[in-house]
């Protein structure tokens, strides 16, 4: 007689998210994202050309924090919940993001582009973080329909 494995919520839980993330960097565009990058911080931060400098690879990483982030809310898009009740749930999490983002961002900023408002790359780091989480949500919520169907 063979035993069955054991397993614990938490070993199931994290094989889902890990299988949630999969499928949903799956659709994920590094060339999406690097334009993304340019478009919402090169008026900030004119260094901000070079798409390989750690700067631009920073944000990619947040970039895909706040897409993974929003794809988990997705499901609930897909049981007709508004984008913006999803948003409001994770909304604690969204603006832990977006601050680490701004902090991030600011320990960037040089003494050259000091005359960048701080309000400027806050507002920034809220429409980039914002606009991935948003593309996550979508595209979860998108591979919900798919799947139902």
């Amino acid at each position: 007689m063979a035993m069955a494995e054991v397993l614990s919520f938490s070993d199931v839980k994290r094989q889902k998210d890990f299988e949630l993330e999969k499928n949903l960097l799956k659709e994920l565009s590094l060339t999406q994202i690097i334009q993304s990058v340019k478009a919402c911080l090169s008026p900030l931060f004119p260094f901000l050309q070079d798409e390989n400098g750690i700067l631009s690879e920073g944000c990619i990483d947040f970039a895909i924090e706040a897409y993974l982030l929003g794809g988990r809310f997705g499901v609930f898009g897909y049981y007709g919940e508004s984008l913006q009740r999803a948003n409001a749930r994770s909304s604690e999490e969204e603006e832990e993001l977006t601050v680490d983002f701004f902090e991030y961002l600011c320990s960037w900023t040089h003494e050259q582009y000091s005359s960048v408002e701080q309000k400027e790359i806050y507002e920034a780091s809220c429409r980039f973080i914002n606009s991935w989480w948003t593309e996550g949500f979508l595209q979860r919520k998108k591979q919900c329909k798919l799947r139902m169907r």
